[in-house]
């Protein structure tokens, strides 16, 4: 873990408490809105029907006498000598005859009178209905109504019904201006809380930090503290196999071969720990040039096949012809011997190993493609974190302790390129590496 992590993991924290902060003013916003909006809408509602049943209660005797007598039966012209002005009224509401003739009515605003009529006609309200309506004026202002009735019948006969309304068009104006300047609140506050969080993980990360920092001085420390015994001996063994070898007996001499692999593998684990620590701390420099990739690729399978024979694995090479590429050789060979190892480690019986190395652009592609026992979905998103391991007991009988893809994860992305895994449990895995190049 690096600085890039630690900057990483902070805009995680960041970007976590924004989001929650985000969550919280939106759904503070929502509720609010949706609150205000109905408690002045339902009373608006409220009062519209309420004003329904009193102008019923007031005019049907208006159309009773209406139907009795059969006034202007074929006229639908508005009477509108019986229309009341009143400008001062927030409410206005209309008598009007089954055949369209306003027989009485009281309006505030009578510019909107034939929007209305349009508006309301053939409509017989239900009990207690109300109907939001908005109608567009020629000088493009926009109203927003709020209408309720109440039909009236005799003897089972439709004559007409009453209209009442009232110009909600202020209190809409109110709800979304206060919507409006609750989204401004919202997104100042939001601007803030990421500062906030962008300080406050910050803050955070300092003892983690701290920390992290003392373990890597351990670990570089522990290593390379360890390598000089360990060279001792190792060199202590080879000094016994060569002196001794002639004289030990059969147990004996598996016994010596056995701490010999063990040495080694202790070594290559301080050598690879020690590798992270130093590069944790960015002390490890690159050495870059121009070199040929297939004489290296070939050099590691004859490293790789006195184990690829014990399973009778087959290596299956297409490599550009005279591809070149620039970087660190040591880093890039390493990076390449963890991939071939994983792949032989891996594999199973009378498998395969694929390695396929073009130029794609200004990129060199490698692809190290196994028939092996494959990556479960659930790990594939974990197999680069140091020490992680898909299985415990797989690793620890084939000798993995989980650094090995972590470092090669840490070579690529010093030579600025990407590494990815394609694998399906049971069917193998593809490894696909993509290093950028610059102009020859």
């Amino acid at each position: 873990m690096n600085d890039k992590m630690f900057k990483k993991i902070r805009f995680r924290l960041t970007l976590l408490f924004t989001s929650l902060i985000v969550i919280f003013l939106i759904s503070f916003t929502v509720i609010s809105y949706s609150l205000l909006s109905s408690l002045i809408t339902n009373k608006q509602k409220e009062q519209v029907i309420t004003l329904a049943e009193a102008e019923y209660a007031e005019h049907k005797n208006e159309l009773f006498h209406w139907y009795d007598h059969a006034k202007n039966v074929s006229s639908n012209k508005a009477r509108n000598d019986y229309l009341e002005y009143n400008p001062e009224a927030p409410f206005f509401y209309y008598v009007i005859t089954r055949n369209g003739e306003i027989l009485d009515g009281d309006e505030s605003f009578p510019e909107l009178r034939e929007n209305i009529l349009k508006t309301i006609h053939g409509w017989i309200p239900q009990n207690e209905e109300v109907r939001h309506e908005t109608i567009k004026m020629q000088n493009g202002k926009t109203i927003s109504l709020l209408l309720s009735g109440k039909s009236v019948f005799k003897n089972g006969v439709y004559i007409g019904t009453i209209y009442t309304g009232t110009n909600i068009t202020m209190q809409t104006y109110v709800v979304k201006t206060s919507l409006m300047i609750l989204s401004l609140i919202s997104l100042v506050f939001i601007g803030l809380s990421a500062l906030l969080g962008y300080y406050m993980s910050g803050k955070a990360m300092v003892p983690i930090a701290k920390s992290f920092q003392k373990q890597k001085e351990f670990v570089a420390n522990a290593s390379h503290e360890l390598r000089t015994p360990l060279s001792i001996f190792q060199s202590s063994l080879e000094v016994i196999e060569a002196d001794e070898r002639e004289k030990m007996g059969e147990f004996s001499l598996l016994v010596l071969d056995d701490m010999k692999d063990e040495v080694k593998r202790m070594t290559k684990l301080i050598n690879d720990l020690l590798l992270l620590a130093r590069s944790d701390a960015d002390a490890v420099e690159l050495n870059k040039q121009w070199f040929e990739l297939e004489p290296i690729i070939n050099e590691l399978i004859r490293k790789c096949l006195p184990w690829a024979e014990q399973k009778n694995i087959e290596f299956l090479t297409n490599i550009q012809e005279g591809i070149t590429m620039y970087g660190d050789k040591e880093r890039i060979t390493q990076l390449l011997l963890i991939l071939l190892d994983n792949a032989v480690k891996y594999n199973v019986e009378n498998g395969l190993i694929r390695i396929m190395i073009s130029r794609e652009s200004q990129n060199i592609k490698i692809e190290i493609n196994d028939t092996g026992i494959g990556i479960p979905k659930e790990h594939l998103h974990h197999i680069f974190e140091r020490f992680y391991r898909v299985s415990k007991a797989r690793s620890r009988q084939l000798e993995g302790n989980g650094i090995g893809l972590s470092i090669a994860q840490w070579i690529v992305d010093t030579h600025g390129g990407t590494i990815s895994v394609q694998s399906e449990e049971g069917k193998g895995s593809c490894f696909i590496v993509t290093l950028p190049q610059p102009i020859q």
